[in-house]
């Protein structure tokens, strides 16, 4: 008898899965994403560059107010006022807490503001600064003004240090660490008027 073979049917070819339409939409938002974050970080990071040259030109000049908050020049050429950047800016520019990665120049900046804020301020720079500033947003205005109170209490100016001392846990009722320094001082200012 004679064997008999069956047909064979050919075995198909792999199939080649695709790649699903919401999955290349996924992609490609994250693509989009990520190019938006470096094209951002980017700018920041020349922004910084540059308020950080005006910061220290003016802190070698001595001008530290200047170079804490930054400032406006009027140019003559283009007959408008040109900004120039100071540590405050360069701080608030990374201040949030997704901002990665973080330059260098961000931690000269806030060196450069407690040098400013607890060695350099004068007592008019800090009632400058405090007239300048009140009623807007400025993450440095509790500090300095705190600081205030201490030149005031330096300069033999008690009454106004304790003014500034009390008047801290209502203006600044969400900043606890302020406040405690500032309870601190009106204890050891207390002690002094009652020893003195």
């Amino acid at each position: 008898m004679a064997e008999m073979t069956l047909p064979t049917t050919p075995t198909p070819a792999p199939v080649r899965a695709r790649p699903s339409r919401a999955l290349l939409l996924i992609g490609g938002a994250i693509l989009i994403f990520v190019a938006t974050y470096v094209l951002a970080w980017w700018d920041a990071y020349r922004l910084t560059s540059d308020y950080i040259q005006d910061a220290d030109r003016s802190y070698e000049e001595g001008r530290y107010l200047d170079a804490l908050t930054g400032y406006e020049a009027f140019d003559q050429a283009t007959r408008k006022y040109v900004p120039y950047g100071g540590y405050l800016q360069v701080e608030r520019i990374w201040s949030n807490r997704y901002a990665f990665p973080v330059p260098d120049a961000v931690e000269k900046a806030r060196a450069r503001i407690d040098d400013i804020i607890y060695t350099r301020l004068t007592l008019e720079d800090a009632e400058t600064f405090v007239q300048r500033n009140i009623g807007r947003s400025n993450p440095a205005m509790g500090l300095i003004y705190l600081r205030l109170g201490e030149l005031y209490e330096e300069a033999g100016e008690l009454r106004d240090a304790e003014d500034i001392y009390e008047s801290i846990p209502d203006l600044f009722p969400n900043d606890e660490e302020l406040i405690a320094r500032a309870r601190a001082d009106l204890e050891q200012l207390r002690q002094k008027l009652a020893d003195g």
